[in-house]
């Protein structure tokens, strides 16, 4: 069970009532057992009191017959003196107080002690109208001091306690989940639906605030994507132009300075269109029913149109998910991408396969793998693990940025584990 804050404030309060009651139950049975036990020895020290005198006043060849009758109506038992006494036996408080209130009504004093070898039987000696006399008592078990329908009570009120103790904590922790859900939406480049502002002031005012503030992280993020897809779209005027003044270049212009010019023109290009890439992934409504297959040779095929490098597939060509193009697209021409470019020329492997509702994707390559502490460092944008900042060698550093942003966007899930035999493995779960 995971430790909430339901479960912990419920477990102690559930236990704190429990223990009251523990408490009210122990006290409320001292002082009954004490009550109890004075009636107990008022009436035993009574019949004590009776049986002895009844005892003096028989003539001899009736005491006989009585000391059998009272031993098994009044559990009595008629000493005959030849009994093993223990007498530095400690002596219970309920046989004390017994023989203080027989040595009160007989006037005479009155001693008690304890059977030796009979933990069970004690003794009390007095002297009668000028005869000793020693009668035993066994202990007797305590009766059961609680009534059930005391019991029942305190079961019902425990349990009545606990019910309301939960459903208070309810209350409280609700409003505190229902937030927790909207932070990972927030979390996710999404708009959650808004908490209600109604109920406890302190619930209230957190609610308003949290609304507040979903509202300003949603329009901040709208107004990013719009900045960026701008900023994307105006380049592309000026990297036109740039594009048209290197082709109408003099025949007779430096090849070395064309090329260099083509180059930053790519580089440029690249840039851009991972950028209006990311704008229109992470638009949400745009989804549609896609053969995984048919969109993943196309990518291949872009990818590789230069390089030839080799991508060995593996997977249901039949497969159809439901998603937006431009996402599935871009996270797989970037993750694809970044193993063609660190895959040492070794081939690609793509594994994929349905996994309920999802998409399991796989791709694995053969490179120099990827340091533990650098695998979530990776997703960070301008992130390289190439050293230099040459985007030839070593990409824009925004590839696996983007991918990140998507999955976010769309709750799905990417994780980075060493290959087997060395390289790296990606798998993203497309939902």
């Amino acid at each position: 069970m995971r430790k909430t804050l339901f479960v912990k404030i419920a477990i102690i309060i559930s236990s704190a009532l429990l223990l009251l009651q523990v408490l009210s139950v122990a006290v409320g049975s001292y002082y009954m057992k004490d009550t109890n036990d004075k009636e107990r020895a008022g009436e035993l020290a009574s019949l004590i009191v009776l049986t002895a005198q009844t005892y003096v006043d028989l003539p001899e060849d009736s005491k006989k017959e009585f000391a059998q009758r009272l031993k098994h109506q009044d559990h009595l038992i008629l000493g005959r003196g030849n009994e093993h006494l223990d007498k530095s036996g400690a002596i219970p408080l309920y046989y004390r107080v017994v023989a203080r209130q027989v040595s009160e009504q007989i006037g005479s004093p009155v001693r008690v002690l304890k059977q030796a070898g009979r933990s069970e039987r004690y003794w009390l000696e007095m002297t009668l109208e000028g005869q000793h006399i020693r009668l035993g008592v066994n202990k007797r078990r305590p009766e059961w001091l609680i009534p059930t329908v005391a019991i029942m009570i305190m079961a019902a009120i425990a349990f009545i306690a606990i019910l309301a103790s939960l459903y208070l904590m309810k209350k409280i922790t609700k409003p505190l989940e229902k937030m927790a859900v909207a932070a990972k939406t927030i979390g996710r480049g999404q708009k959650p639906e808004p908490l209600e502002e109604s109920g406890l002031q302190e619930f209230s005012d957190t609610a308003k605030a949290f609304n507040q503030m979903s509202r300003d992280v949603h329009d901040l993020l709208e107004n990013r994507t719009i900045l960026l897809s701008g900023i994307s779209h105006d380049i592309r005027t000026p990297l036109t132009r740039l594009a048209l003044v290197t082709e109408m270049l003099p025949k007779e212009t430096d090849d070395e300075l064309q090329e260099e010019l083509h180059s930053v023109h790519r580089d440029i290009e690249r840039i851009v269109t991972q950028y209006l890439s990311l704008t229109r992934s992470l638009d949400t409504s745009d989804t549609e029913s896609i053969v995984f297959s048919e969109l993943l040779n196309d990518v291949i095929a872009e990818l590789t149109f230069e390089t030839n490098q080799k991508v060995i597939l593996s997977g249901d060509e039949n497969v159809v998910i439901t998603t937006s193009t431009y996402a599935l697209r871009a996270v797989v021409v970037n993750i694809l991408s970044n193993a063609l470019r660190y895959g040492a020329g070794q081939p690609v492997e793509m594994c994929w396969q349905s996994v309920g509702d999802s998409l399991e994707i796989s791709i694995l390559d053969r490179g120099p793998g990827i340091p533990d502490a650098q695998k979530e460092a990776i997703f960070q944008p301008f992130y390289r693990l190439e050293g230099s900042r040459n985007v030839t060698t070593g990409g824009t550093g925004l590839g696996l940025a983007i991918v990140n942003q998507i999955v976010k966007q769309y709750d799905w899930k990417v994780d980075v584990h060493d290959r087997i035999g060395g390289g790296t493995e990606v798998i993203v779960r497309i939902s």
